[in-house]
C-alpha cells in the first residue's frame, strides 16, 4: 500500500495528498469539525424565497423582478444533478483524499476513514447579483445541508434545473465572464454535474478559451473525471502549448481513476525532453493507481536518470510506498548516489515511511554520517515526527560533541510542543554549556508561550552578573513576546540594568514594538 502525501497547488485549488483508485491509503485530513451546523436540505430550501417559472431563465428573470424593489444584493440559487464520488462542504471529521478549495467552496474527492466514498447530493449553484444592473458579482456552490447565513442577503430559490439548462447557462457564463474567478467557478460548477456532456465541455474550454486559468482548471477536472488519457497525453506532447498547461495535463493523468495509465506515462516520459514536464510525469506516476508499474518506473528514474532534479523527485515519490522493498531501495539510493540533494530526498522519503527499519536508518545517519549537512538533514526530519522523535533527539543531543549539530538538534526539538522539550531548553539555557547553545536555547524559549519560559527570560535578562551576550539574547527573546507582557519588563531593563549593552538592546526592542508605552518612555528620556 502507498501513503500519498503529494501536495500540488493549481489555480487556487489546493490538492493535498490526492488519491487514485485502487484502495490506496492516503493522507488523513480533518475535513470538518464535529461542531459544524447541519440541517436537512428541505429545511434550508424552506427558508428561501421560492420562485416559480417554466424554465431556468424565466425563474432567473422572476427573481430579478422580485428583488428589484428591495434594492439590495440578492442570491438566486438552483439545485442540479451532482456526479458521484465528490462532496462539497461535507461535515466529515476524517477524510482520505483531496480537498480542493475555491472561495467558499471546498470540494472533497476520496473516502471516509472507513473507506466509503464521500458524496453530497444536495448541492446548489448560488449567484450573488448587484440589484442596480443585475450583474453577477459572485458565484458559489453550496451544500444545502450546511447552515449558512448567505451574507445576510435574501435567497431566491429557483428549484432544480435540468442538466441541459444548467450546463448551457454555466458554459455561457464562463465564456462571457471577465477573466476572473467567476469564470473559474462556472467551470467548477460544470465539472460537478453528473452528465456525459461534461468532459466534452471541459475539453472545449481547454482547446478554445483565451483564459489560461479556465484552461488549467478544465484540465484539472478532466483528470478527476477520468477517461481522458488520450486527450491529456496529447496536451503533454504538444510543444506549442504553454508549459504550465502541459505540466498540469501530466499531473492530471495521475489523478485519473483509469487503470493502465502507467504505459502512457512511461511513453510520455521517454518522448518528452523538457525537464519541467517530466517532473509532472514523475508526480503523476507517484499518484496513479497502478502501484507496481508506478513503483518500477519511479525506481528506474531515481536510480538511472541523468537529471538530478528528476532523480530527486522520483526518490521522494518512492517514500509514498509503504512496502519493504521501497525502504530497501531508498537505503541503496542514499548509499550510492553521490548528489547531496538526492541523498536529502532519500532521507525525507525514509522519514515519511512508517517502517521501523526506515526510521532506524534515518537515526543512524543523524548519529554517524560523515557529512555534517546530511546529519543535520536527518535530525530535521526526525524533528518532523513530533512527539515520536523527541526521545531520539534528546539522546542524540546528550551524546553529541559537535556544538553545530547540537544546535540543529535543539532547533528540531523546538518544533514539538512537549514538557520534555521545555525542560531540555531550560536546562541548556541555564547550564554552563557552550555559549552559542545557551543563546539558541534562550531564543527558542522566547518562541514558546508560557509563564515559566517568560519568567526564565526575565530573570536571565535582569541578572546582575550574567553573561552580556546571553542577557542580550534574553532581551531580544522578550521583545518577540506579546507587548502586554514584554513592554513593561523591557522598560524596566532599559531604565535600570547595570550593563549599558543590555540597556541598549532593551531600547532597540522597545523601538521595534511600536507600543504607546514605549513611545511614552522615549518621550520621558528625550525630555530629561
Amino acid at each position: 500500500m502507498r501513503h500519498s502525501k503529494f501536495i500540488y497547488a493549481l489555480l487556487g485549488l489546493v490538492a493535498a495528498g490526492l488519491a487514485c483508485a485502487g484502495g490506496k491509503s492516503v493522507t488523513t485530513v480533518a475535513a470538518a469539525s464535529g461542531d459544524v451546523q447541519t440541517q436537512s436540505a428541505t429545511a434550508t430550501v424552506q427558508s428561501f424565497n421560492s420562485v416559480e417559472g417554466t424554465d431556468l431563465m424565466s425563474r432567473l428573470d422572476s427573481a430579478r423582478d422580485r428583488a428589484r424593489a428591495k434594492q439590495s444584493p440578492y442570491w438566486s440559487a438552483y439545485a442540479f444533478d451532482v456526479r458521484t464520488g465528490v462532496a462539497v462542504d461535507a461535515a466529515i471529521r476524517e477524510f482520505h483524499g483531496s480537498i480542493n478549495t475555491m472561495g467558499d467552496t471546498s470540494v472533497l474527492v476520496g473516502t471516509t476513514a472507513d473507506g466509503m466514498p464521500v458524496e453530497t447530493h444536495n448541492l446548489a449553484i448560488f449567484l450573488l447579483r448587484d440589484p442596480a444592473n443585475n450583474q453577477i458579482t459572485r458565484m458559489e456552490i453550496y451544500n444545502l445541508e450546511k447552515k449558512r447565513e448567505y451574507s445576510g442577503y435574501p435567497v431566491y430559490w429557483l428549484g432544480r434545473s435540468n442538466n441541459e439548462e444548467s450546463l448551457n447557462y454555466l458554459k455561457a457564463l464562463a465564456a462571457a465572464a471577465p477573466l476572473d474567478q467567476l469564470s473559474e467557478r462556472a467551470v467548477l460548477g460544470i465539472a460537478l454535474h453528473d452528465d456525459s456532456r461534461v468532459a466534452g465541455m471541459l475539453k472545449g474550454f481547454v482547446t478554445s478559451s483565451p483564459n489560461q486559468r479556465i484552461r488549467s482548471s478544465a484540465v484539472y477536472w478532466l483528470g478527476q473525471i477520468g477517461g481522458e488519457q488520450a486527450f491529456l497525453s496529447a496536451l503533454v506532447r504538444n510543444e506549442s502549448e504553454e508549459k504550465k498547461l502541459r505540466r498540469s495535463a501530466a499531473y492530471a493523468l495521475g489523478q485519473s481513476h483509469d487503470h493502465g495509465v502507467m504505459p502512457a506515462i512511461q511513453s510520455l516520459y521517454d518522448a518528452v525532453k523538457d525537464v519541467e514536464i517530466r517532473q509532472g510525469l514523475i508526480s503523476a506516476a507517484g499518484n496513479c493507481s497502478d502501484e507496481q508499474p508506478a513503483f518500477a518506473f519511479l525506481l528506474a528514474v531515481a536510480k538511472n536518470d541523468a537529471d538530478v532534479e528528476s532523480r530527486r523527485s522520483a526518490t521522494r515519490q518512492l517514500g509514498h510506498f509503504n512496502r519493504e522493498d521501497a525502504v530497501d531501495e531508498l537505503m541503496k539510493i542514499y548509499s550510492s548516489d553521490t548528489n547531496i540533494e538526492v541523498k536529502r530526498s532519500a532521507l525525507r522519503a525514509l522519514a515519511e515511511s512508517s517502517n521501523a527499519r526506515a526510521h532506524s536508518r534515518v537515526l543512524e545517519v543523524a548519529r554517524t554520517d560523515s557529512n555534517p549537512e546530511l546529519r543535520k538533514q536527518a535530525i530535521r526530519v526526525l524533528g518532523e515526527r513530533g512527539e515520536a522523535g523527541v526521545d531520539d533527539l534528546l539522546k542524540l543531543f546528550d551524546s553529541e560533541q559537535s556544538p553545530d549539530v547540537r544546535k540543529t538538534v535543539l532547533q528540531s526539538l523546538a518544533n514539538t510542543k512537549s514538557p520534555r522539550v521545555d525542560d531540555k531548553l531550560f536546562a541548556v539555557a541555564a547550564g554552563n554549556d557552550n555559549l552559542e547553545l545557551k543563546k539558541q536555547a534562550i531564543r527558542l524559549l522566547g518562541d514558546r508561550a508560557g509563564k515559566k519560559s517568560f519568567e526564565f527570560l526575565s530573570a536571565t535578562a535582569q541578572s546582575a552578573d550574567g553573561n552580556t551576550e546571553v542577557q542580550m539574547q534574553a532581551v531580544r527573546s522578550i521583545g518577540e513576546r506579546h507587548a502586554e507582557e514584554s513592554v513593561p519588563i523591557l522598560i524596566k531593563i532599559a531604565k535600570t540594568h547595570p550593563n549599558q549593552l543590555v540597556r541598549k538592546q532593551a531600547i532597540r526592542s522597545l523601538g521595534e514594538s511600536g507600543d504607546p508605552r514605549a513611545v511614552e518612555f522615549f518621550r520621558e528620556v528625550l525630555m530629561k
